[in-house]
């Protein structure tokens, strides 16, 4: 059997290695359109803040994937798929026989259409390595940088920067910050933190236009006010890159749409990862990479033989030793729902818990402590109630 994997990340990797599980005997081909071999995408942030080299984000050097069997091939561009023929078709003209796909491509920044973005200075968005290098060559000419985007990545390229020595201002257009994790209270907490260390955050304000001539000078929010800086970095979210799927006439959505064996309908094709859009959520996150991964691998070998269900969102957020976790429903929205909290901002703790209508435990936040067992109790969906006093104290009972 002749496995080829379109994308070297994390999607791509983990389906390559239960391939080979699976199917001892199979060829196993990766191509991957960055000229590096696979490393940690989240670990680009340490790399930024100076705390580590691109080398100690590569876990696995050329030789590993030759003692496993399978061809990882960096620096390759996919431009078309041939599915009557069963062939992909690379940049340099060489043409792959398959005979089943995996497209792995993953997603692109997604930089807000706004006044000024093309063609200045100083603009730039974290999604790989080559973006990093940019960044750093550029820091000598700044000392202040606007981070557009208070998610995850945001405000941990914010404190990367603010180790390089920068002043950072963090812009975001919803009310608070993490809006797709964290709620109102616990964003006022973490930004009263996140300021004591250096880190500006400006919640509910919307960036209008990137201001200078032909280098960045600030941002212009709606309006009128201007913030001052010598660099934007936009983290607003990602675009799936869905080109060759759509180019094939496979069903596009945001992303590629995908049934529970992660399959795209077209006979032999599957898709993961940031791509693959399954009953219309894209997760964007690692955890779900590695298990639509694992779920599209089984079926790449025997179709029907595993589903996927879901994944359980969990975001560890450590800015300068602030501890954040938020996983599960942390927002719930329709049917019945109940919640309880304790906010302590003196002390920079929150803590939130929810239970859906059968009393168990469907979502936490957790600010300003470790609390990993936390995690598990919220996936295993325990009784809340029982445990509720001793959450809310911050005793932590292992699952």
């Amino acid at each position: 059997m002749r496995y080829v994997i379109v994308g070297g990340g994390i999607g791509g990797l983990t389906a390559a290695r239960r391939l080979r599980d699976l199917d001892p005997s199979a060829e196993i081909t990766v191509l991957q359109e960055e000229p590096f071999y696979y490393y940690l995408r989240p670990g680009l942030i340490s790399v930024l803040a100076g705390e580590r080299a691109i080398a100690e984000i590569t876990p696995f050097p050329p030789e590993w994937f030759d003692r496993h069997g399978i061809s990882y091939r960096p620096g390759t561009k996919v431009t078309r798929i041939i599915p009557d023929r069963q062939e992909v078709e690379c940049a340099d003209g060489a043409r792959l026989p398959y005979d089943r796909l995996l497209l792995a491509t993953g997603s692109e920044p997604f930089i807000p259409p706004i006044a000024g973005v093309a063609g200045k200075e100083g603009v730039f968005a974290l999604r790989r390595a080559a973006d990093v290098d940019r960044i750093l060559v550029y820091l000598e000419r700044a000392r202040r940088a606007i981070v557009v985007g208070g998610g995850l990545l945001g405000l941990e390229a914010a404190r990367a920067l603010v180790r390089r020595g920068l002043r950072v201002t963090v812009l975001e257009a919803n009310g608070w910050l993490l809006p797709r994790q964290l709620d109102r209270e616990g964003s006022a907490i973490l930004a009263r933190i996140l300021g004591e260390m250096g880190i500006e955050v400006r919640t509910g304000v919307m960036a209008r236009e990137i201001v200078g001539d032909r280098v960045v000078t600030g941002v212009g929010l709606e309006g009128g006010e201007a913030i001052a800086g010598e660099m934007v970095l936009f983290s607003a979210g990602i675009r799936p890159r869905v080109e060759l799927a759509a180019d094939l006439g496979l069903p596009v959505s945001r992303g590629v749409v995908v049934d529970d064996l992660m399959g795209t309908g077209s006979p032999g094709l599957f898709a993961c990862g940031d791509v693959a859009e399954w009953r219309g959520r894209i997760y964007g996150v690692v955890p779900a990479a590695r298990e639509q991964a694992e779920v599209a691998a089984a079926n790449m070998y025997a179709e029907g033989s595993a589903r996927y269900g879901g994944t359980i969102p969990a975001v560890r957020l450590k800015v300068a030793g602030v501890e954040l976790l938020c996983v599960g429903d942390t927002q719930p929205r329709g049917g019945p729902h109940s919640e309880a909290r304790h906010a302590d901002p003196e002390r920079g703790i929150y803590r939130k818990f929810v239970w859906d209508g059968k009393g168990k435990l469907v979502g936490a936040i957790v600010l300003g402590e470790r609390a990993a067992a936390v995690e598990s109790l919220v996936k295993e969906g325990v009784a809340a109630l029982p445990l509720l006093e001793d959450l809310l104290s911050g005793s932590y009972p292992a699952a």
